[in-house]
């Protein structure tokens, strides 16, 4: 059905807003997330953010909230063990849903954004990304983790600091360490 405004305690059902149509998620009168005509789900808010990356970018799935408890996501593993919940970023090169076409050396695995608002977008500050290093093989994934921040006055990352499958550590510009300063 659709929400027109009823009392009744929850309800799921079409909402159609001035500008798209859309499936909303309703609990005690008050929209607690949606599914937007182009299939992002939305949660805490009911209009889809299209300034991430600098205003080039919409996330499939965005979460909105003003503290802790409405704007984070979870995960938690309760065992009796030493095992963790786990965030799992994966690849493939193949160009179908369900695909496992082998990667190449350099390819991205997974990034983590870290973005603050300049006014008028989300403009990164800072990311971790893993990347493919070597070349892959049955049960063999090479691997390195880069390290980017962005400068003062700039508007994207720059590559600051990489550890590669070789255990390198590779710094760029000058390193601190026990107070002495080591270019």
């Amino acid at each position: 059905g659709t929400d027109g405004g009823s009392n009744r305690p929850s309800i799921i059902g079409n909402y159609t807003s001035s500008s798209n149509n859309e499936i909303a998620f309703n609990v005690t009168g008050s929209q607690r997330m949606s599914l937007d005509s182009s299939g992002r789900l939305l949660v805490g808010t009911s209009t889809a953010r299209n300034d991430f990356n600098n205003g080039s970018a919409s996330c499939k799935v965005q979460v909105e909230g003003t503290d802790f408890a409405s704007s984070s996501l979870s995960a938690t593993r309760n065992s009796v063990d030493a095992g963790s919940p786990t965030l799992e970023l994966s690849k493939t090169r193949s160009a179908s849903i369900g695909g496992v076409t082998v990667v190449a050396n350099n390819d991205k695995l997974g990034t983590i954004n870290f973005a603050g608002s300049d006014g008028t977008d989300l403009v990164r500050s800072a990311r971790i990304e893993a990347q493919v290093d070597g070349t892959p093989g049955a049960n063999d994934m090479p691997g390195r983790l880069v390290f980017s921040t962005t400068a003062d006055g700039a508007s994207s990352p720059t590559e600051r600091l990489k550890i590669d499958s070789s255990g390198n550590l590779i710094a760029y510009g000058t390193v601190q360490t026990d107070g002495a300063f080591v270019s």
